[in-house]
């Protein structure tokens, strides 16, 4: 089949799908900026994939229909529209990755760069990392995952399309609807197994690209709405996308039934449009949204990095103007690219087999930069040896991490917990914390094995001791506290329950049911006899506290300009340190003072004898944990 003839099967271009693309970035690059504004702008992902399932399946229906269909063909058009502007964003960000990231995190750089050039980044991220968690706003490629999902969606759907075409063209809408039900289901289960999973995975995604297939197969049909019924669902479809950014936050369950907010209304959008167009319609149709939806692949490519490596650069979070800089640094480079990489490409009349040969000199030469940042990274840095000194702290944390601390979905039992210091001991400390407690169980077990005493570490992702209540991300949390709460009062031997937590994380949450928990933990040990002793919650950094110091030391900067003042810490952990006082003046409770500990001279302690107290921006280090337990009450 010529090119020629592959091509007079084309789309008619919409102006309201154009503008549609405009309401699916804008509030994807407010929310990565400027997060509070616009709490749920993370379901633009959800508008672009419910377009693309719709334009897709649209053109692949028309071939099919025609006789026209190509599968190298399509492919060449998907490298074409694609591997121009995401390699040269990768080839861009790569050199500036190497000037401003730590050894480990341009070592995690070269793994995602690889892994998307693979379109495989989404599997990579939710092995490694939560999206809306804190260490996610310093990785530049972590946004790449979506384009995984859809060309995972691109490889398998058009040769499954076909064969439906053939064998069940009747039946299409049917088999396409059980699909994305099933991926639904699966989506919305995993929501209460594995939330990392349900946001990465295109199993989990599948039903909102369905959502624009099933579009695509309904519009063949050219089923007839009367216009009074046209604007009423164009205006429902408008307010559904509207009410999602709006009402939706990192908190809630993502994606599952939430994310049918703003995939239905994207359909009502698309369905309502095109001919005989709405108000809504017109509205998206205008040239300042049509001129930003034409540069929304760009520009979802090029705002995140940029906006990482104004963290990177600024050590820390930006302030709003810098923010708003890198902003309009990503709309400029965003121009840049459509204009000189982009449209030259797809209007060059490059054959098939010449662009399938470009796609994978792109692909290899990805997978060569990968190797060298995974493999090389100490050649290339060329970092002091007093930098490498302090990077490797990161690395100074609980060895046993992996085989002693709970993850999100996975649970130790209590008779299987880590025990440290001595293990023949009558006398047993209990440290039964979320993740800020790993290091601290060690470092008393260190103390214990000379004391003669012996340490549990009980210790979950995201889970603090606070009987019955359940962080949204953490679903297996409430019922591995009342587990362990049962576990500690049935044993005996345990007469000192350590509790710690970072309390100012979880009370933004629901601060009534964390209180209430956290008491009932209190309450239930006390009267069981056991002493609980609480440790007030460690002064928190808004970059990781090893790589600062090392860019610090790198660009010849005092560790002054990093430090925290403690009147900071004490008005974050305001509503923390209340609560604490409060529960600690009770019988039976005593209070580990951190901020004295830490912050005694009026500033908050970053290292210790030239070793860093953090192994990142929130967790003590193995040194400050020890500094901790030192100080522990015994």
């Amino acid at each position: 089949m010529s090119n020629r003839a592959l091509h007079s099967v084309e789309l008619k271009f919409r102006p309201d799908i154009e503008g549609l693309r405009a309401l699916a970035v804008a509030p994807v690059v407010l929310f990565h900026a400027f997060p509070s504004a616009l709490p749920g702008g993370f379901v633009g992902v959800d508008v672009f994939f419910v377009i693309s399932g719709f334009l897709i399946t649209q053109l692949l229906l028309q071939r099919l229909d025609g006789g026209l269909y190509s599968v190298i063909s399509f492919y060449g058009a998907r490298i074409r529209r694609i591997f121009p502007a995401l390699f040269f964003m990768l080839a861009t960000t790569a050199p500036v990755a190497v000037w401003l990231l730590s050894p480990a995190d341009l070592q995690d750089f070269g793994r995602t760069l690889g892994a998307t050039a693979l379109f495989f980044s989404n599997m990579e991220l939710a092995r490694t990392t939560g999206y809306f968690d804190p260490a996610t706003e310093l990785k530049p490629l972590v946004h790449t995952w979506s384009l995984a999902v859809e060309e995972q969606y691109y490889i398998v759907f058009p040769p499954l399309l076909a064969l439906l075409h053939r064998r069940w063209r009747p039946r299409l809408g049917l088999v396409l609807g059980l699909v994305g039900l099933g991926s639904l289901a699966l989506s919305t289960w995993w929501l209460s197994t594995n939330p990392q999973q349900a946001f990465y995975s295109a199993f989990s995604r599948t039903f909102e690209l369905m959502i624009g297939s099933l579009l695509a197969v309904a519009s063949a049909h050219g089923h007839a709405v009367r216009p009074a019924l046209r604007e009423a669902m164009a205006a429902l479809g408008l307010g559904l996308i509207v009410g999602a950014c709006v009402g939706l936050d990192a908190l809630t369950p993502f994606p599952g039934p939430a994310a049918l907010l703003p995939c239905l209304g994207t359909a009502l959008l698309i369905w309502t449009g095109g001919e005989g167009s709405t108000w809504v319609g017109r509205l998206i149709s205008r040239r300042p949204l049509r001129w930003l939806g034409a540069l929304s692949f760009s520009l979802y490519l090029w705002h995140w990095p940029v906006l990482v490596f104004t963290r990177h650069f600024v050590i820390g979070q930006p302030a709003a103007w810098q923010t708003a800089l890198a902003v309009l640094a990503s709309l400029a480079l965003a121009w840049a690219s459509l204009r000189w990489i982009e449209t030259p490409v797809r209007r060059a009349p490059y054959s098939d087999r010449s662009l399938l040969i470009f796609g994978l000199l792109c692909i290899a030469s990805a997978l060569t930069v990968s190797w060298v940042l995974t493999q090389r990274t100490q050649a290339i840095q060329g970092l002091s040896e007093a930098q490498l000194r302090l990077h490797a702290s990161a690395q100074d944390f609980n060895p046993q991490r992996r085989r002693c601390h709970d993850g999100r979905e996975d649970v130790i039992a209590y008779r299987d917990r880590c025990r440290f210091g001595d293990l023949d001991s009558s006398r047993r400390t209990a440290v039964w914390a979320d993740s800020h407690g790993a290091e601290l169980a060690l470092a008393l077990g260190e103390i214990g094995g000379a004391e003669g005493f012996g340490v549990v570490q009980i210790t979950s992702s995201s889970c603090p001791p606070a009987l019955n209540f359940v962080p949204p991300k953490a679903p297996l949390c409430a019922p591995h506290n009342a587990e362990t709460l049962a576990a500690l009062l049935a044993d005996p031997s345990v007469d000192r329950v350590v509790l710690a937590a970072r309390y100012a994380y979880y009370l933004p949450m629901d601060a009534g049911a964390f209180t209430a928990g956290l008491e009932r933990s209190v309450k239930a040990l006390t009267a069981a006899g056991k002493q609980v002793v609480l440790v007030e919650a460690v002064p928190t950094y808004g970059y990781p506290v090893p790589a600062a110091l090392a860019a610090l030391a790198g660009r010849g900067k005092p560790d002054g300009v990093f430090e925290r003042p403690l009147v900071a810490y004490r008005a974050a952990e305001a509503d923390s340190l209340a609560l604490l006082a409060r529960l600690s003046a009770e019988p039976g409770v005593l209070l580990l003072p951190t901020s004295e500990l830490l912050c005694g001279t009026g500033t908050c302690a970053l290292q210790h004898e030239g070793r860093p107290l953090y192994f990142d921006d929130n967790h003590l280090s193995m040194v400050g944990a020890r500094r901790l337990a030192r100080a522990l009450p015994r």
